[in-house]
């Protein structure tokens, strides 16, 4: 009888102890889920650098490695992006991302700041803070300083389809300002170049986060905004992601942003 009801005992044990290790792989599971949700961009600490550079300044290699540095970290909440200008390709190498619409985004800056000129390597700050681009450590102070701040308004890219040579682009936005817009850009993670003339001559280049394409949408009165953006049909879908932020028409202020792959 002892024997029985001691047999009894240790099943009974074991059997609890089998439901117990369940349980803790249960929440372990839960826990790691948990965790990827949270990984996810969120509308807080969004934090958007725009760097004006150009492979015809001598100034602006130690810029770029500074955006280098963010890229590379891949924080969904910090967005670095390349704008290359094309005020320098007269020095004798014409910058291959360069675009004349890109110097006007940057002159359009310049009105904001009350700024009479404008140079390279110059990073602005969500819109509202401008430097030096090699200016790393108080690069680095503002964008912890932003990071830490928190924005009511929260945009999600709902799709980003590659349809021939172009990328159709749906996004949904909450709290709807009309005094903003949303502006859409097409940027390639990294290309590599050697510069064979001008004040970079000879240099070998890897350039990350290059603005390829970009457009600007006016928000209306509704939550859901589409834009095309161009694209080549030799371009990889895989070397791109699309970049999207709500800023302030008048102020140029960016209060979010978020990214995404090429479907």
């Amino acid at each position: 009888m002892n024997k029985f009801f001691n047999i009894l005992v240790l099943l009974f044990a074991a059997t609890i102890m089998g439901f117990t290790i369940y349980g803790l792989a249960q929440t372990k599971t839960q826990t790691k889920i948990k965790s990827k949700t949270i990984s996810t961009p969120t509308s807080n600490g969004i934090v958007v650098l725009e760097l004006f550079t150009s492979q015809g300044c001598s100034s602006c290699p130690p810029a770029d490695e500074v955006l280098a540095k963010y890229a590379k970290e891949n924080n969904p909440n910090i967005i670095p992006l390349a704008f290359h200008v094309d005020y320098w390709n007269y020095i004798g190498w014409k910058d291959p991302f360069s675009k004349a619409a890109y110097t006007q985004r940057q002159h359009d800056y310049a009105e904001i700041f009350n700024s009479r000129n404008v140079y390279t390597p110059q990073v602005i700050i969500n819109g509202k803070q401008e430097l030096v681009g090699s200016n790393e450590s108080k690069i680095d102070a503002i964008v912890s300083s932003e990071s830490s701040k928190s924005n009511k308004t929260s945009i999600k890219i709902n799709s980003s389809e590659l349809l021939g040579n172009q990328i159709a682009v749906k996004l949904n936005i909450s709290d709807l300002d009309t005094a903003s817009k949303v502006n859409f850009a097409l940027v390639k993670m990294k290309e590599f170049t050697k510069i064979k003339r001008g004040e970079n001559n000879g240099l070998e280049q890897t350039s990350y986060n290059i603005v390829y394409d970009f457009k600007t949408v006016a928000i209306t009165n509704s939550n859901d905004i589409t834009t095309t953006l161009n694209f080549q049909n030799d371009w990889k879908a895989t070397d791109f992601i699309i970049v999207a932020y709500v800023q302030n028409k008048t102020t140029g202020v960016i209060t979010t942003a978020t990214k995404t792959s090429i479907n």
